[in-house]
């Protein structure tokens, strides 16, 4: 039997709780020794590591992205500036069930699987551990709200906001202009580590037009500052900040009013308009239809709407003015400079015009326009009427005296078969042919049957809707050769702008005839829009009279050259008869082409219109010239009317055109 337990046992129960007392004091003891040893390790022995560990948890550096340089027109109007968005974005160190995360986010703010697979390319690209990367762009009220209240479900996930391109003109010189995009993986390869480290921290980078041409400019310098971060990863105080330098606003000679009033002209139309200072070179205008809108791109571009763009029937990213084609009958003022040069013919020199040109020996014919009209010629014809006329009997006759060889080397001298263009270097170069040329692109000799068509610019000689202009150009400022420019001037660090410095090499002198002989053609180009009709002379009129000055008469002098570019070859019978096709699709319709200039003393503008299958160049692009003149010069009249009458009669203040 088993003794029995004293609840009065003093002496047996101080026995039981001692006992009790020293194993507690013991294992006390041990966890403080523990404790001590965790602390000696800590803080003595591996101090520096754990510190270092600590600080990285709570430390982070990270990097600033600088302000984009502004874009200007000539007249101060904002063309690209930059506006605060709001970003969806995820510290993915800080994001715990991520997936969970983005569930919720498909149902309430409409993630999509392409705004995750642009942010795992993203999150591929980032440099820096612990960084916000972008998860979705733009934000709305609703949005943000949701984000906030529900912040708790989505740990890692914050709104911050961004400043981003914008373009507040959308389409309007949006081709001249460019935008910037998300950097791919292949700009960034091309690039040099210290151009890599300045792109940390951004996204954006300028693809082409303008914001590309000047990127070094526009982007700045990137910042960085060191922060201290909670748990959930989000910034609670700045340690320390370097401010990175924004990038420099650039001023343009584009005037956006022009530019608008251009875009207006051509309307519907495919096709493109430039206009040049001829005195600067500075391009006024740049404008190639259908367009689209930039901003589409700025924070990435679906894809969806980038084969909408794509797959459009006519290609709205496609840049009409800086792509070469064949000219037209706009070439032939050049080629009776090129004859009057090499003294093939003289102001004076007449040719009987039937209707068609032969070759000496050769019996095949070479229609003039006329031809197709009544089966007559414009009889003798002199270099002047030539032009006004746009005899192409006249021109075939000229190329086929100057040769092949000097109209390959006279046609260089304005900056044709090169893109003389200072900051447009996604410009066609165009093609001034030559023997050599076919013989080392196509492997043939140089035939003579294919001189005659080089005369009157339906031959293999190509050029882009901006040389012509700057050609134009040329001829406005009385044969001297300014390469054409976008750029006006910089500014940095808050000063006024500065303008650019003509280098040397960037005004030349073509190979011109005496000045005489310039006046001749340019007068020859007054003649095309200013000589009416005579009833006694049989085809002296100006071919763009009836459609750019006889309704409504001129307020100041234009020379113009009018030009019509086959698309598809005429067909023609043994007896002359052309051979109308079947059906012919608006594709295959004719090219439209007319450039002009002010013909004043001083001119200050010259134009170049390129109407896509619009078939008449003194009909349909002789008044979309005129319009551009139009916005252009009155103004400027009116304005120096007003200042003649201010000097009579005392002030007036005007404004800038």
């Amino acid at each position: 039997m088993a003794p029995r337990f004293r609840l009065d046992g003093h002496k047996q129960e101080l026995r039981i709780f001692n006992r009790r007392l020293v194993f507690a004091c013991v294992v006390v003891m041990l966890l403080v020794l523990i404790l001590i040893a965790r602390m000696v390790n800590l803080q003595f022995l591996n101090h520096e590591y754990f510190s270092a560990r600590s600080d990285g948890n709570r430390l982070h550096s990270q990097y600033i992205p600088p302000t984009r340089g502004l874009i200007y027109d000539r007249h101060g109007n904002l063309l690209a500036d930059n506006r605060p968005i709001f970003n969806l974005t995820v510290v993915r160190e800080a994001a715990g069930d991520f997936d969970k995360s983005l569930e919720i986010l498909r149902e309430v703010i409409g993630l999509t699987d392409e705004d995750i697979e642009q942010y795992n390319t993203r999150l591929s690209r980032r440099a820096v551990p612990q960084s916000s990367v972008p998860l979705k762009f733009q934000l709305n009220d609703e949005e943000i709200a949701y984000i906030a209240v529900n912040q708790h479900k989505l740990p890692g996930i914050a709104v911050e906001a961004q400043l981003v391109r914008y373009y507040p003109y959308g389409q309007s010189a949006a081709h001249a202009l460019g935008y910037v995009s998300e950097i791919n993986r292949d700009e960034l390869q091309d690039m040099t580590e210290e151009e890599v480290r300045n792109y940390r921290g951004t996204n954006q980078i300028g693809k082409n037009g303008i914001e590309k041409t000047y990127e070094e400019y526009l982007h700045g310098s990137v910042g960085f500052e060191t922060v201290e971060k909670n748990n959930r990863g989000r910034v609670t105080r700045v340690l320390g900040r370097t401010d990175p330098a924004p990038g420099a606003d650039i001023q343009l000679h584009l005037d956006v009013a022009l530019q608008t009033a251009a875009e207006a002209a051509l309307g519907d139309r495919r096709g493109a308009i430039v206009a040049i200072d001829p005195r600067t070179g500075g391009v006024l205008a740049m404008v190639s239809q259908p367009g689209y809108d930039p901003n589409l791109f700025v924070t990435g571009i679906s894809r969806s709407q980038l084969a909408e763009l794509n797959n459009s029937r006519h290609s709205p990213m496609f840049n009409r003015a800086t792509h070469a084609r064949v000219p037209g009958s706009t070439i032939k003022p050049f080629i009776g400079l090129a004859g009057l040069y090499h003294g093939v013919i003289t102001p004076e020199f007449v040719i009987n015009d039937p209707g068609y040109y032969r070759l000496p020996e050769r019996s095949r014919p070479y229609y003039d326009w006329t031809w197709w009209v009544d089966k007559s010629g414009h009889g003798p014809i002199d270099l002047e009427r030539a032009i006004y006329q746009s005899c192409n009997t006249y021109f075939s006759h000229v190329a086929v005296e100057l040769g092949i060889d000097r109209i390959h080397d006279y046609l260089l001298t304005f900056g044709f078969g090169a893109n003389m263009a200072l900051d447009v270097p996604q410009a066609s170069r165009g093609l001034v042919p030559s023997p050599a040329w076919k013989r080392e692109t196509r492997g043939e000799p140089w035939y003579p049957g294919e001189t005659p068509a080089e005369g009157f610019g339906n031959g293999m000689f190509q050029a882009t809707t901006l040389q012509m202009a700057s050609a134009a150009a040329t001829l406005a400022n009385h044969g001297v050769f300014v390469r054409p420019r976008m750029l006006k001037s910089i500014r940095t660090d808050d000063q006024d702008f500065a303008d650019i410095i003509f280098d040397e090499g960037d005004v030349m002198q073509p190979l011109l005839p005496s000045a005489e002989n310039v006046a001749l053609v340019r007068k020859a180009m007054e003649h095309t829009v200013s000589k009416p009709r005579e009833r006694e002379h049989r085809r002296h009129e100006g071919t763009a009279y009836d459609y750019v000055q006889a309704a409504k008469p001129l307020a100041y002098p234009m020379a113009g050259k009018s030009g019509t570019a086959q698309v598809i070859g005429v067909q023609v019978d043994a007896r002359g008869n052309r051979i109308e096709p079947d059906e012919i699709s608006d594709e295959h319709l004719n090219h439209a082409m007319f450039i002009a200039f002010d013909a004043s003393p001083v001119s200050r503008i010259a134009v170049a219109v390129f109407v896509e299958n619009g078939e008449g160049g003194s009909s349909v692009a002789g008044p979309l010239a005129r319009e551009v003149l139009d916005a252009y010069m009155l103004p400027l009249i009116e304005q120096e009317q007003l200042l003649e009458l201010g000097g009579e009669g005392g002030q007036i203040l005007t404004s800038n055109h």
